[in-house]
């Protein structure tokens, strides 16, 4: 596996979080390089693993803590710092550059949001959006509206510029925190953030452009 996700809690972990992380695990049978695993320590008899906690400078007040680890290097793990909630942390892999399938995303047309993002060229990000309707043909209607989502944010992005993308994540976001809605509604917009977050340049990616 290219990438791998670990989990350092407490050794019997139990409550909402730990609800989070078996559904985070679950989704992770969709990507074909993210291993995630579990790390439980214990702060009594052997304090089984506990150097582990030591080597990470992870502290038991901090439980849950995720730390992402890339090919196979174990002295630099990248730790995640947001909310714990199974979908805010998909989000943040997709930015470190793992895809993970989340509700509402499409995988080649995640890759596609990509190659749009990384290129400044409005030639090139026409030529994208063509590759996208060309493809949006050949869709079950479910995937088409899916498909159409990415294919109006690339628009919107076209007329706005690339803060679109920043600024529609936080309003959404503020939507799913503030607002009273259905959860036909709820899981409309959780859909319409996901796909947004496919627009956002993987931080590895930013350091070579």
């Amino acid at each position: 596996m290219k990438y791998a996700l670990v989990k350092i809690d407490t050794q019997y972990p139990y409550g909402e979080k730990q609800d989070e992380f078996k559904k985070l695990a679950e989704n992770s049978a969709s990507s074909k390089d993210l291993l995630v695993a579990e790390v439980g320590i214990s702060d009594y008899g052997e304090k089984e693993n506990s150097e582990l906690g030591v080597k990470y400078k992870v502290e038991k007040d901090d439980y849950p803590v995720y730390l992402l680890f890339t090919n196979g290097d174990l002295e630099n793990p990248v730790r995640y710092t947001g909310e714990i909630k199974q979908e805010t942390i998909q989000q943040w892999l997709k930015t470190k550059g793992v895809w993970v399938g989340m509700l509402g995303c499409l995988e080649e047309y995640d890759l596609l949001a990509q190659e749009f993002s990384s290129t400044s060229s409005q030639e090139e990000r026409q030529k994208i959006m063509v590759k996208v309707k060309n493809m949006m043909g050949g869709l079950p209607q479910l995937e088409n509206k899916l498909a159409e989502q990415y294919y109006k944010i690339m628009s919107k992005v076209l007329a706005q510029g690339d803060l679109f993308v920043h600024s529609e994540i936080a309003r959404i976001g503020k939507l799913l925190d503030e607002s009273k809605m259905s959860s036909a509604k709820k899981m409309d917009f959780q859909k319409r953030q996901n796909i947004l977050s496919s627009f956002q340049i993987p931080s590895r990616a930013k350091e070579d452009l």
